[in-house]
C-alpha cells in the first residue's frame, strides 16, 4: 500500500512517524523544508486546558505521545513551566479539566498565580494547569524529519486527482500514484473547499530582563484593547514570544502582508511597553507569521473524499502524537479517525 501525505509540517510528520508501523511505503511531500509552514518557530504551548472534557482527555492522551517521544529521543521535549488561562473562558475550561479528572487550580487575582508578566490590575479569574509548559518545537520537528527522512519529498504539489479507490499526486516534478493521501497542509488551494476565511497572524519575540523566569500565559480578559487577547512563552534563554488575537480588521486577509504585520507590530509593542515593559523589552528579535483561520479555535477537523482524508485545525501541535496516531490508522485503513474529539 502506498500513502501520500501532503504537508511536512507537525501533523504530516507525526502521522508518517506513525505510519512507519504499518506496512505501507509513505511519501510526504511539502514545497519546502519540514518545519517551515505553519509549524515554524522553536516553541509552542502545551496545556490540558480546554473548554471540553473530550478534548482535555485527547491532550492527556496526547501527553502520554510526548512522555514515549522524550525517552526515544533522551531530549526534553515539553518544559514543566506550568500554562495558565486568564480572563474569559478561564472559569470554563477549570470546570472541563475538573470533569476529565486534570489536576488544575481557579484563582480569582494574580497575587495567587506568580511567574506572569502582567500588571497587578491584571483582571482574571486565573487558570493554572501544572501540567502545561513549553513544547520544543524545532527539536521535535528535527527529531520526526530525521525518522521519515528517506520518504521525505521537497516538491510543490499542484493537485489531486482521484480515480475510484486510489489517487494521484501531482506535483510540479511529475506524479505519483497512491491508495490514499492525507492533506495536511493548513489553509492552501488543497483544502480550500473545507478551509474557509483565512487572517494574517504574527508572533512576535522580545528579549527578557535578565533572571526572569516565566509561565506560558494566554490572557483573555480583553482588558488593555477591545478584542485584543495574546499568548506567551518562553521562547529560549531570555526570550520571550508573544502572539496577539487583534480585531478582524486589523487580520483581515483582504490587508496585503506588510500592512498586517505593521498594524500587528504596533499593536503588540504597544501592549509591551504599557503592560509588560518591566519584565519584556519591548523590541522585537524575531517573528513567525502564519494564516489560521478565523473564528475556528481549539479542536480537530476532518473530511473525507474518496481516498483523500483532510485534516485542519487551529492549535494543533501540542495535540500531535496522538493525533499522528490516530491519522495513520485513517489512511491505512482508508476510513475516518475514531478517537478524535
Amino acid at each position: 500500500m502506498r500513502i501520500g501525505v501532503i504537508g511536512a509540517g507537525i501533523v504530516g510528520l507525526s502521522t508518517a512517524y506513525a505510519l512507519r508501523r504499518y506496512p505501507v511505503t509513505v511519501r510526504v511531500f511539502d514545497r519546502a523544508a519540514p518545519m517551515t509552514g505553519r509549524s515554524r518557530g522553536d516553541t509552542r504551548i502545551f496545556r490540558y486546558a480546554h473548554d471540553t472534557p473530550a478534548l482535555v482527555r485527547y491532550a492527556v492522551r496526547a501527553r502520554e505521545g510526548w512522555s514515549r517521544w522524550e525517552r526515544t529521543t533522551g531530549q526534553v521535549l515539553i518544559g514543566a513551566e506550568t500554562t495558565v488561562v486568564s480572563g474569559a473562558g478561564a472559569a470554563e475550561r477549570y470546570a472541563a479539566m475538573r470533569a476529565a479528572g486534570v489536576r488544575c487550580g481557579l484563582y480569582p487575582s494574580l497575587s495567587s498565580v506568580p511567574g506572569l508578566p502582567a500588571q497587578p490590575d491584571t483582571p482574571g479569574p486565573f487558570l493554572v494547569d501544572p501540567a502545561g509548559g513549553v513544547i520544543r518545537a524545532a527539536r521535535t520537528g528535527a527529531f520526526l524529519a530525521a525518522a521519515v527522512r528517506r520518504g521525505l519529498v521537497v516538491d510543490d504539489v499542484e493537485r489531486v486527482t482521484v480515480h475510484g479507490h486510489t489517487a494521484t499526486i501531482h506535483s510540479s516534478r511529475g506524479s505519483w500514484q497512491c491508495d490514499s493521501v492525507l492533506v495536511a497542509a493548513g489553509a492552501g488551494p488543497l483544502t480550500s473547499e473545507v478551509v474557509a476565511d483565512p487572517e494574517h497572524h504574527f508572533r512576535f519575540t522580545f528579549p527578557l530582563v535578565p533572571g526572569a523566569d516565566l509561565r506560558c500565559w494566554i490572557e483573555r480578559s480583553a482588558s488593555w484593547r477591545d478584542g485584543f487577547t495574546t499568548y506567551g512563552h518562553l521562547a529560549g534563554a531570555g526570550l520571550w514570544a508573544l502572539g496577539a488575537h487583534l480585531p478582524a480588521e486589523d487580520t483581515a486577509w483582504s490587508l496585503p502582508v506588510a500592512e498586517a504585520r505593521r498594524r500587528a507590530l504596533s499593536a503588540v509593542t504597544a501592549y509591551v511597553r504599557e503592560f509588560l515593559s518591566d519584565v519584556v523589552a519591548p523590541e522585537p528579535v524575531d517573528e513567525v507569521y502564519c494564516a489560521p483561520t478565523r473564528g475556528l479555535g481549539d479542536g480537530i477537523h476532518v473530511a473525507r473524499s474518496g481516498p483523500v482524508l483532510s485534516v485542519w485545525g487551529e492549535n494543533l501541535f501540542k495535540f500531535a502524537p496522538a493525533l499522528g496516531a490516530d491519522l495513520a490508522a485513517a489512511v491505512a485503513s482508508r476510513g475516518l479517525p475514531e478517537d478524535l474529539p
